[in-house]
Protein backbone atom coordinates (compact mmCIF):
# COMPACT_ATOMS: atom_id res chain seq x y z
CA UNK A 1 0.00 0.00 0.00
CA UNK A 2 1.40 3.35 -0.94
CA UNK A 3 1.13 6.57 1.00
CA UNK A 4 -1.20 8.92 -0.84
CA UNK A 5 -1.05 12.69 -0.96
CA UNK A 6 -4.34 14.53 -1.31
CA UNK A 7 -5.04 18.07 -2.59
CA UNK A 8 -7.77 19.04 -2.01
CA UNK A 9 -10.98 17.06 -2.84
CA UNK A 10 -9.55 15.44 -5.94
CA UNK A 11 -12.68 13.82 -7.41
CA UNK A 12 -14.95 16.83 -6.99
CA UNK A 13 -12.32 19.25 -8.31
CA UNK A 14 -11.72 17.09 -11.38
CA UNK A 15 -15.43 16.99 -12.21
CA UNK A 16 -15.72 20.74 -11.73
CA UNK A 17 -12.79 21.36 -14.08
CA UNK A 18 -14.24 19.03 -16.71
CA UNK A 19 -17.63 20.76 -16.64
CA UNK A 20 -16.31 24.30 -16.73
CA UNK A 21 -13.05 25.45 -15.18
CA UNK A 22 -12.66 28.85 -13.58
CA UNK A 23 -12.31 31.63 -16.11
CA UNK A 24 -8.84 33.18 -16.01
CA UNK A 25 -10.39 36.67 -15.91
CA UNK A 26 -12.02 35.82 -12.59
CA UNK A 27 -9.97 35.74 -9.41
CA UNK A 28 -10.86 33.19 -6.69
CA UNK A 29 -8.97 35.38 -4.21
CA UNK A 30 -11.56 38.13 -4.72
CA UNK A 31 -14.16 36.14 -2.76
CA UNK A 32 -12.54 36.10 0.69
CA UNK A 33 -10.13 38.56 2.30
CA UNK A 34 -7.07 37.71 4.38
CA UNK A 35 -8.76 39.16 7.46
CA UNK A 36 -11.83 36.99 6.89
CA UNK A 37 -9.67 33.87 6.55
CA UNK A 38 -7.58 34.58 9.66
CA UNK A 39 -10.09 33.12 12.18
CA UNK A 40 -9.63 29.75 10.47
CA UNK A 41 -5.88 29.69 9.72
CA UNK A 42 -4.44 32.33 12.05
CA UNK A 43 -2.15 35.13 10.89
CA UNK A 44 -1.37 34.54 7.23
CA UNK A 45 2.18 33.69 6.19
CA UNK A 46 1.67 35.70 2.99
CA UNK A 47 -1.14 37.49 1.15
CA UNK A 48 -3.71 35.11 -0.42
CA UNK A 49 -2.36 33.82 -3.74
CA UNK A 50 -3.61 31.95 -6.76
CA UNK A 51 -2.50 28.35 -7.26
CA UNK A 52 -3.06 25.27 -9.39
CA UNK A 53 -5.79 22.86 -8.40
CA UNK A 54 -4.33 19.44 -7.65
CA UNK A 55 -0.87 20.61 -6.54
CA UNK A 56 -1.28 23.94 -4.77
CA UNK A 57 1.65 25.27 -6.79
CA UNK A 58 1.49 29.08 -7.04
CA UNK A 59 0.28 30.14 -10.49
CA UNK A 60 -0.90 33.56 -11.71
CA UNK A 61 -3.79 31.93 -13.58
CA UNK A 62 -4.56 29.30 -10.94
CA UNK A 63 -8.21 28.48 -10.23
CA UNK A 64 -7.62 28.06 -6.47
CA UNK A 65 -6.88 30.73 -3.87
CA UNK A 66 -4.63 29.63 -1.01
CA UNK A 67 -4.86 31.13 2.47
CA UNK A 68 -1.90 29.76 4.39
CA UNK A 69 -1.40 30.54 8.06
CA UNK A 70 1.98 31.09 9.69
CA UNK A 71 1.45 27.83 11.58
CA UNK A 72 0.90 25.96 8.26
CA UNK A 73 -2.88 25.67 8.46
CA UNK A 74 -4.35 25.98 4.97
CA UNK A 75 -7.74 27.03 3.63
CA UNK A 76 -8.47 26.99 -0.10
CA UNK A 77 -11.25 28.50 -2.18
CA UNK A 78 -11.78 27.25 -5.73
CA UNK A 79 -14.22 29.13 -7.93
CA UNK A 80 -15.81 28.61 -11.32
CA UNK A 81 -18.15 31.14 -12.93
CA UNK A 82 -19.63 28.70 -15.46
CA UNK A 83 -21.34 25.32 -15.36
CA UNK A 84 -22.66 25.63 -11.82
CA UNK A 85 -26.14 24.30 -12.51
CA UNK A 86 -24.75 21.31 -14.36
CA UNK A 87 -22.40 20.62 -11.48
CA UNK A 88 -25.28 20.88 -9.01
CA UNK A 89 -27.23 18.30 -10.98
CA UNK A 90 -24.19 16.02 -10.92
CA UNK A 91 -23.98 16.30 -7.14
CA UNK A 92 -27.68 15.48 -6.82
CA UNK A 93 -27.11 12.37 -8.94
CA UNK A 94 -24.19 11.34 -6.70
CA UNK A 95 -26.32 11.75 -3.58
CA UNK A 96 -29.22 9.81 -5.08
CA UNK A 97 -26.90 6.99 -6.15
CA UNK A 98 -25.38 6.88 -2.68
CA UNK A 99 -28.85 6.63 -1.17
CA UNK A 100 -29.66 3.71 -3.44
CA UNK A 101 -26.40 2.05 -2.44
CA UNK A 102 -27.17 2.48 1.24
CA UNK A 103 -30.58 0.89 0.85
CA UNK A 104 -29.10 -2.04 -1.06
CA UNK A 105 -26.24 -2.66 1.39
CA UNK A 106 -27.77 -1.62 4.70
CA UNK A 107 -25.10 1.06 5.23
CA UNK A 108 -25.89 4.73 5.81
CA UNK A 109 -23.82 6.11 2.93
CA UNK A 110 -26.76 7.99 1.44
CA UNK A 111 -27.02 10.41 4.33
CA UNK A 112 -23.27 10.71 4.89
CA UNK A 113 -21.45 10.88 1.58
CA UNK A 114 -22.99 14.18 0.48
CA UNK A 115 -25.04 16.22 2.93
CA UNK A 116 -27.05 18.93 1.15
CA UNK A 117 -28.31 22.18 2.60
CA UNK A 118 -30.39 24.86 0.83
CA UNK A 119 -30.78 27.22 3.80
CA UNK A 120 -28.30 29.95 2.92
CA UNK A 121 -27.36 32.54 0.29
CA UNK A 122 -26.78 29.74 -2.23
CA UNK A 123 -28.93 27.64 -4.52
CA UNK A 124 -27.37 24.42 -3.28
CA UNK A 125 -24.66 23.44 -0.82
CA UNK A 126 -23.15 19.98 -0.40
CA UNK A 127 -20.82 19.03 2.44
CA UNK A 128 -18.30 16.20 2.06
CA UNK A 129 -16.93 14.62 5.26
CA UNK A 130 -13.30 14.91 4.16
CA UNK A 131 -13.52 18.65 4.78
CA UNK A 132 -14.88 20.28 1.62
CA UNK A 133 -18.06 22.22 0.94
CA UNK A 134 -19.39 22.63 -2.60
CA UNK A 135 -21.81 25.52 -3.17
CA UNK A 136 -23.68 26.70 -6.26
CA UNK A 137 -25.14 30.12 -6.94
CA UNK A 138 -26.59 30.57 -10.40
CA UNK A 139 -23.98 29.41 -12.90
CA UNK A 140 -21.13 29.89 -10.41
CA UNK A 141 -19.75 27.20 -8.11
CA UNK A 142 -17.26 27.34 -5.25
CA UNK A 143 -15.37 24.63 -3.39
CA UNK A 144 -14.33 25.65 0.12
CA UNK A 145 -11.77 23.21 1.49
CA UNK A 146 -11.09 23.37 5.24
CA UNK A 147 -9.42 19.95 5.50
CA UNK A 148 -6.06 21.65 6.02
CA UNK A 149 -7.48 23.84 8.77
CA UNK A 150 -10.15 22.69 11.23
CA UNK A 151 -11.91 20.25 8.91
CA UNK A 152 -15.15 21.38 10.53
CA UNK A 153 -18.43 21.61 8.65
CA UNK A 154 -19.51 24.68 10.63
CA UNK A 155 -16.40 26.60 9.60
CA UNK A 156 -16.92 25.79 5.93
CA UNK A 157 -20.53 27.00 6.03
CA UNK A 158 -19.52 30.18 7.87
CA UNK A 159 -16.98 30.94 5.15
CA UNK A 160 -19.57 30.18 2.46
CA UNK A 161 -21.92 32.81 3.90
CA UNK A 162 -19.19 35.37 3.25
CA UNK A 163 -18.00 33.99 -0.09
CA UNK A 164 -21.29 33.44 -1.94
CA UNK A 165 -22.50 37.09 -1.88
CA UNK A 166 -19.08 38.08 -3.26
CA UNK A 167 -19.64 36.12 -6.46
CA UNK A 168 -21.67 39.06 -7.78
CA UNK A 169 -19.67 41.69 -5.87
CA UNK A 170 -16.01 40.57 -5.71
CA UNK A 171 -13.31 42.34 -3.76
CA UNK A 172 -10.79 44.54 -5.56
CA UNK A 173 -7.91 42.13 -5.01
CA UNK A 174 -5.35 40.57 -7.36
CA UNK A 175 -4.33 37.09 -6.28
CA UNK A 176 -1.99 36.81 -9.28
CA UNK A 177 0.27 39.59 -7.98
CA UNK A 178 0.50 37.79 -4.63
CA UNK A 179 2.03 34.72 -6.30
CA UNK A 180 5.46 36.35 -6.07
CA UNK A 181 5.06 36.51 -2.28
CA UNK A 182 3.86 32.93 -1.81
CA UNK A 183 5.78 30.83 0.74
CA UNK A 184 8.49 28.73 -0.86
CA UNK A 185 8.89 24.98 -0.29
CA UNK A 186 11.59 23.79 2.10
CA UNK A 187 14.92 23.54 0.31
CA UNK A 188 15.50 19.95 -0.70
CA UNK A 189 17.60 17.91 -3.09
CA UNK A 190 16.27 16.90 -6.50
CA UNK A 191 16.78 13.29 -5.44
CA UNK A 192 14.95 12.41 -2.21
CA UNK A 193 17.52 9.68 -1.51
CA UNK A 194 20.07 12.44 -0.92
CA UNK A 195 18.07 14.11 1.86
CA UNK A 196 19.30 11.85 4.67
CA UNK A 197 22.81 10.40 4.68
CA UNK A 198 23.28 6.69 4.12
CA UNK A 199 25.00 6.46 7.51
CA UNK A 200 21.92 7.92 9.23
CA UNK A 201 19.61 5.57 7.35
CA UNK A 202 21.70 2.51 8.18
CA UNK A 203 21.87 3.63 11.80
CA UNK A 204 18.09 3.37 11.88
CA UNK A 205 17.26 0.28 9.80
CA UNK A 206 20.56 -1.58 9.43
CA UNK A 207 22.99 -2.14 6.52
CA UNK A 208 21.41 -1.53 3.13
CA UNK A 209 21.46 -4.35 0.61
CA UNK A 210 21.92 -1.98 -2.31
CA UNK A 211 21.88 1.61 -3.46
CA UNK A 212 18.76 3.55 -2.41
CA UNK A 213 16.30 3.82 -5.31
CA UNK A 214 14.59 7.18 -6.02
CA UNK A 215 11.18 7.34 -7.68
CA UNK A 216 10.65 9.11 -10.99
CA UNK A 217 9.41 12.33 -9.36
CA UNK A 218 12.44 12.65 -7.09
CA UNK A 219 10.13 12.94 -4.07
CA UNK A 220 10.41 9.34 -2.91
CA UNK A 221 13.10 6.84 -2.04
CA UNK A 222 13.20 3.09 -1.36
CA UNK A 223 15.71 1.58 1.05
CA UNK A 224 16.15 -2.20 1.01
CA UNK A 225 17.53 -4.29 3.84
CA UNK A 226 18.19 -8.02 4.01
CA UNK A 227 16.98 -9.78 7.16
CA UNK A 228 16.62 -13.30 8.50
CA UNK A 229 12.88 -12.98 7.77
CA UNK A 230 13.35 -11.94 4.14
CA UNK A 231 13.86 -8.71 2.22
CA UNK A 232 12.50 -5.54 3.78
CA UNK A 233 11.71 -2.35 1.88
CA UNK A 234 11.31 1.04 3.54
CA UNK A 235 9.55 3.23 0.97
CA UNK A 236 9.60 6.91 1.94
CA UNK A 237 7.72 9.73 0.21
CA UNK A 238 7.97 13.47 0.78
CA UNK A 239 5.65 16.40 0.19
CA UNK A 240 7.84 19.46 0.62
CA UNK A 241 4.97 21.93 0.93
CA UNK A 242 1.42 21.81 2.34
CA UNK A 243 2.45 18.90 4.52
CA UNK A 244 -0.13 19.76 7.15
CA UNK A 245 -2.86 19.42 4.55
CA UNK A 246 -1.61 16.03 3.36
CA UNK A 247 -1.21 14.84 6.94
CA UNK A 248 -4.72 15.89 7.94
CA UNK A 249 -6.25 14.17 4.93
CA UNK A 250 -4.60 10.85 5.83
CA UNK A 251 -4.87 11.08 9.60
CA UNK A 252 -8.59 11.84 9.34
CA UNK A 253 -9.11 9.12 6.75
CA UNK A 254 -10.56 6.47 9.11
CA UNK A 255 -13.14 8.91 10.44
CA UNK A 256 -13.93 10.06 6.91
CA UNK A 257 -14.57 6.52 5.71
CA UNK A 258 -16.76 5.95 8.76
CA UNK A 259 -18.78 9.00 7.75
CA UNK A 260 -19.04 7.87 4.16
CA UNK A 261 -20.24 4.35 4.79
CA UNK A 262 -21.83 4.47 8.22
CA UNK A 263 -19.31 1.97 9.57
CA UNK A 264 -17.67 2.17 13.04
CA UNK A 265 -14.75 4.57 13.25
CA UNK A 266 -12.71 1.76 14.80
CA UNK A 267 -12.90 -2.01 14.84
CA UNK A 268 -11.44 -4.73 17.08
CA UNK A 269 -8.64 -5.10 14.51
CA UNK A 270 -7.49 -1.55 15.24
CA UNK A 271 -6.34 -2.46 18.72
CA UNK A 272 -5.65 -6.18 18.38
CA UNK A 273 -1.96 -6.97 18.81
CA UNK A 274 -1.06 -10.20 16.99
CA UNK A 275 0.44 -13.11 18.90
CA UNK A 276 1.57 -16.44 17.52
CA UNK A 277 -0.15 -17.48 14.30
CA UNK A 278 -2.36 -14.37 14.23
CA UNK A 279 0.55 -12.25 13.06
CA UNK A 280 1.31 -14.70 10.28
CA UNK A 281 -2.31 -14.61 9.15
CA UNK A 282 -2.33 -10.81 9.03
CA UNK A 283 0.95 -10.78 7.16
CA UNK A 284 -0.43 -13.29 4.69
CA UNK A 285 -3.45 -11.07 4.10
CA UNK A 286 -1.20 -8.10 3.36
CA UNK A 287 0.93 -10.10 0.93
CA UNK A 288 -2.15 -11.22 -0.95
CA UNK A 289 -3.47 -7.66 -1.18
CA UNK A 290 -0.15 -6.17 -2.30
CA UNK A 291 1.05 -9.10 -4.41
CA UNK A 292 4.27 -9.24 -2.39
CA UNK A 293 6.70 -12.12 -3.13
CA UNK A 294 7.20 -14.92 -0.62
CA UNK A 295 10.80 -13.80 -0.13
CA UNK A 296 9.58 -10.51 1.32
CA UNK A 297 9.56 -10.17 5.10
CA UNK A 298 6.34 -9.70 7.02
CA UNK A 299 5.43 -6.07 7.53
CA UNK A 300 4.32 -4.03 10.52
CA UNK A 301 0.86 -5.60 10.68
CA UNK A 302 2.44 -8.87 11.81
CA UNK A 303 3.53 -7.20 15.07
CA UNK A 304 1.13 -4.28 15.60
CA UNK A 305 -1.95 -5.46 13.73
CA UNK A 306 -4.12 -3.06 11.77
CA UNK A 307 -4.04 -0.49 14.53
CA UNK A 308 -4.08 3.29 14.27
CA UNK A 309 -2.09 5.41 16.71
CA UNK A 310 -2.10 9.22 16.51
CA UNK A 311 -0.18 9.76 19.77
CA UNK A 312 3.36 9.03 18.57
CA UNK A 313 6.08 11.15 20.19
CA UNK A 314 9.25 12.24 18.44
CA UNK A 315 11.05 15.08 16.61
CA UNK A 316 8.00 15.94 14.52
CA UNK A 317 5.02 18.24 14.85
CA UNK A 318 2.66 15.26 14.55
CA UNK A 319 2.95 11.64 13.54
CA UNK A 320 0.63 8.65 13.25
CA UNK A 321 0.50 4.96 12.48
CA UNK A 322 -2.41 4.33 10.10
CA UNK A 323 -3.96 0.83 10.23
CA UNK A 324 -0.52 -0.73 10.68
CA UNK A 325 0.27 -0.12 7.01
CA UNK A 326 1.48 3.49 6.91
CA UNK A 327 3.63 5.67 9.13
CA UNK A 328 3.15 9.39 8.51
CA UNK A 329 4.60 12.53 10.03
CA UNK A 330 4.74 16.26 9.42
CA UNK A 331 7.35 18.80 10.50
CA UNK A 332 7.66 22.42 9.42
CA UNK A 333 4.88 21.75 6.88
CA UNK A 334 6.84 18.92 5.21
CA UNK A 335 4.94 15.64 4.98
CA UNK A 336 6.78 12.33 5.24
CA UNK A 337 5.03 9.04 4.56
CA UNK A 338 6.38 5.51 4.87
CA UNK A 339 4.94 2.27 3.50
CA UNK A 340 5.09 -0.51 6.10
CA UNK A 341 4.12 -3.43 3.86
CA UNK A 342 7.42 -5.23 4.56
CA UNK A 343 8.99 -2.87 7.09
CA UNK A 344 9.84 -3.57 10.71
CA UNK A 345 7.75 -1.07 12.68
CA UNK A 346 10.33 -0.11 15.30
CA UNK A 347 13.04 0.40 12.69
CA UNK A 348 10.61 2.37 10.54
CA UNK A 349 10.01 4.70 13.47
CA UNK A 350 13.78 5.05 13.95
CA UNK A 351 14.11 6.02 10.28
CA UNK A 352 11.29 8.54 10.66
CA UNK A 353 13.16 10.04 13.64
CA UNK A 354 16.29 10.37 11.50
CA UNK A 355 14.34 12.04 8.70
CA UNK A 356 12.40 14.48 10.87
CA UNK A 357 15.53 15.39 12.81
CA UNK A 358 16.95 16.54 9.49
CA UNK A 359 13.96 18.77 8.65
Amino acid sequence: MSVMRLWPLVGLSAVASAIGGAATTKDPCSLLSAAEAAPYVGTLASPPFRANDGTGEPNVTGEVCVYRGADSRVLTVQASWTGGRTMANTQTTVTTSASSLSQATGLTAGSKVAQQDSTGPWDQATWYPNGALFVVKGEASVIIDVSGASGQKGDAYAIARTVVPRIAHPLAYDGAKAVALAPKPVKHPANACDFVSRAAVEGAIGPLSGTPVPDSSGNGCKYRVASSHGSRTYAVSYSWQYGEKSYNALAHGPAMMSGLFGTPASTPMDTMKPTGPTGAIMSGMMKMVTGAPKSQASGAVSTVGFQTDTTLKGPWDRAALIHGTQLIAVRHDVFVGMDLTSADYQKAKALMVAICSRL
